[in-house]
């Protein structure tokens, strides 16, 4: 068994995927020099979980219902001072990262990260010092022109994308929820913010959206 430091880097995971989260967790339980706080699952209640377990390093999902990543990071940052914020994400488009980068946000990486680079990250954050996955130099391998487009036009998140075409392949909320590793409650939340954000009532019409645009 391995013997813990005596001042290992607390950390606190805020994602809503359950399974991410406590399989997350679980793989860095083993790491001798860190030390697992807490596990937020709804992003409503990452101030109060901050201010309670006093975190060396903060790592948020980028995409969570209610809260996103971006705008949980802008938080947390304006109520309970700079913080050493890690995010993990599946999208590496440039714009993202700058817009991370620009509300304070110390690293940014892939969900397909190795965990030695995850914990190479989790270190330097720790340090207070910048760390962005070293796959995200060419950031053209990561970038998706037609995304892009319903991302700034419909004001749409990469996630809600996802999910209109699972629709229009005729998935339903569970199967969605079962696809992506998400809740159903998640899903249906995501469901409702697509029929707002494109100002229809009825799947049949957000699958003749999806078709329409080609998405």
């Amino acid at each position: 068994m391995t013997q813990a430091v005596s001042n290992p880097v607390t950390i606190l995971i805020i994602d809503d995927h359950r399974l991410f989260n406590d399989g997350l967790g679980l793989m860095l339980a083993d790491v001798p020099d860190m030390r697992i706080v807490g596990h937020v699952y709804h992003s409503s209640e990452a101030v109060q979980q901050v201010e309670k377990h006093h975190p060396d390093v903060l790592i948020i999902d980028f995409n969570m219902p209610d809260i996103d990543g971006l705008a949980l990071t802008r938080q947390l940052i304006a109520q309970l001072g700079q913080q050493r914020i890690l995010i993990l994400s599946m999208y590496g488009e440039a714009r993202h990262i700058s817009d991370f980068r620009k509300a304070g946000a110390l690293g940014y990486m892939l969900k397909t990260s190795t965990k030695e680079e995850l914990l190479t990250a989790i270190r330097a954050v720790a340090r207070e010092l910048p760390y962005f996955d070293s796959k995200l130099a060419d950031n053209r391998q990561f970038s998706n022109h037609s995304d892009d487009i319903f991302l700034k036009k419909y004001k749409l998140s990469p996630r809600e994308v996802e999910i209109i075409r699972l629709i229009k392949d005729g998935l339903s909320s569970p199967q969605i929820a079962e696809r992506i590793n998400l809740s159903q409650h998640t899903v249906d939340t995501h469901r409702k913010n697509i029929h707002t954000k494109l100002g229809i009532n009825t799947v049949a019409d957000l699958v003749r959206f999806a078709l329409e645009t080609s998405i």
